[in-house]
C-alpha cells in the first residue's frame, strides 16, 4: 500500500489543499482525502506507517474508529468528543409517509445525497447534534471539492442550512459511528409534512400535491435547484 499526494497551485479549498489517496498493491484507489498543510506536515515528521515495535504491533499508529458504508470524510477533534462524518447516498426511490397517516405509503424517488452528522460523546454516549442534507446531481462522477450541491427538496430540512428536523426526537443515541449508515432509514421513515416547504424547477410548493405528481417516479436532476455551495465549502 502507498500514498498519493496531490497540491494544486490553485486549490479550492485553501483550509485543506493537499489531496491525498490510499493506493492497494492492485492499483485501486481509496479516497480523496484532504489535509492541511500543518497535518501534512506533521505526517511526514511521524515514523512510517510499516514500522513495527518489539512486539510486531505498528508504533504511533492513529487511525479513525469504524466508519460506515458510504462515508467520504471524518474528522474529530483531539479527544475525539466531537466528529463530523460525510457520507454519500445513492439516488433512489424509498417509501415515505405523510402527515398523521401512519397506514398509507407513498414511493418516491430521492436525488443523490451529501449527507454530514455532528456527533458529540458526553460521558461514553454518543449523541447526533445534527444532520444536514444536501443533494447532487446523478452524474457518475466522485465527489470532489468541487461538486456542486443543491437543495435538498423535500420537506423536514432546512432549506437555507440543510438541517434536518427531527421534531421532538432531538436526542438521538448512537453505540457506534457504524449505525450512522441506517440513520438515513431513521429519517425517511419519520413522517413527512409541510415543515421547511419544497424547492423544486415544478414549482409546486405544497409537498401533497408534489407527492401525486413525482410518485413511483425516478429522480430526475432537472427538479433540482442550486445551493450556490460546493461540497468544499462544507468545511
Amino acid at each position: 500500500m502507498k500514498w498519493q499526494f496531490e497540491l494544486s497551485d490553485c486549490p479550492t479549498n485553501t483550509h485543506y489543499p493537499i489531496v491525498a489517496y490510499q493506493v492497494n498493491d492492485s492499483g485501486v484507489k481509496k479516497g480523496p482525502f484532504h489535509m492541511g498543510i500543518e497535518d501534512f506536515i506533521k505526517a511526514l515528521k511521524s515514523q512510517p506507517e510499516n514500522l513495527l515495535d518489539a512486539d510486531g504491533a505498528k508504533s504511533d499508529e492513529v487511525s479513525t474508529p469504524a466508519l460506515p458504508r458510504g462515508t467520504i470524510r471524518y474528522s474529530a477533534n483531539e479527544s475525539r468528543s466531537k466528529q463530523r462524518l460525510t457520507m454519500e447516498i445513492p439516488q433512489k426511490q424509498w417509501d415515505i409517509r405523510y402527515g398523521n397517516d401512519m397506514n398509507e405509503f407513498f414511493t418516491i424517488g430521492f436525488p443523490r445525497m451529501i449527507v454530514q452528522y455532528l456527533v458529540t460523546t458526553h460521558r461514553e454516549t454518543q449523541i447526533i447534534r445534527e444532520m444536514r442534507i444536501y443533494a447532487a446531481l446523478n452524474d457518475g462522477k466522485p465527489i470532489t471539492d468541487d461538486t456542486q450541491l443543491y437543495i435538498f427538496p423535500y420537506p423536514n430540512v432546512g432549506k437555507s442550512n440543510s438541517i434536518v428536523c427531527w421534531g421532538q426526537n432531538q436526542r438521538l443515541e448512537i453505540q457506534s459511528l457504524v449505525e450512522l449508515e441506517h440513520s438515513f432509514r431513521w429519517f425517511v421513515s419519520a413522517p413527512f409534512n409541510e415543515d421547511h416547504g419544497v424547492r423544486t424547477t415544478f414549482g409546486i410548493s405544497n409537498f401533497r400535491k408534489l407527492i401525486d405528481k413525482i410518485e413511483d417516479k425516478p429522480f430526475e436532476d432537472e427538479w433540482l435547484l442550486p445551493l450556490n455551495k460546493t461540497y468544499g465549502d462544507l468545511f
